[in-house]
């Protein structure tokens, strides 16, 4: 009788386990989607990437873009010819992860002004996966992508 008693209590910490990873995942992915809407969004400071000065990022007014990436993430690379494309419609700006890559940077030919962000950027917006998009409306985030970005899916959001 002990022996199931100790096997059954076995498998509900196995079970509560696998349920705490689970809802882990599932926050990691959406916890910015789920949050973040409605939240106010009105300055970026970071470096910025080209000169190495501090300096910040005012998004306070109309529609903005904001394209959260890093130099390392290769989703972010291959997205930024599209991101670019929807810089030419749209206000776009960049908040970049560290570690920072001027190279690569250099090579990714962003069309838009970016910051490199401290991590408590990220983490404060629950952000978790690369890349993720977010819009802005007048300081106030409205929608969030994580993931890769289209500018069809753009003219969507901002319709």
């Amino acid at each position: 009788m002990e022996e199931k008693k100790s096997s059954r209590i076995f498998h509900i910490i196995i079970f509560a386990l696998v349920i705490a990873v689970l809802l882990f995942n599932v926050f990691s992915y959406f916890g910015a989607s789920i949050f973040l809407p409605g939240r106010e969004l009105r300055e970026i400071s970071g470096v910025d990437p080209q000169t190495g000065r501090r300096t910040s990022l005012n998004i306070s007014q109309g529609t903005v873009i904001l394209n959260i990436w890093a130099t390392w993430c290769g989703a972010c690379l291959a997205e930024m010819p599209e991101i670019n494309k929807i810089a030419e419609k749209h206000q776009v700006y960049g908040a970049i992860k560290p570690a920072f890559k001027y190279e690569i940077y250099r090579e990714a030919k962003p069309g838009f002004k970016s910051v490199i962000a401290q991590d408590k950027f990220f983490e404060d917006l629950y952000i978790s996966v690369l890349p993720t998009t977010l819009l802005i409306q007048d300081g106030v985030i409205k929608k969030v992508h994580s993931g890769t970005m289209t500018s069809d899916f753009v003219e969507e959001w901002v319709k």
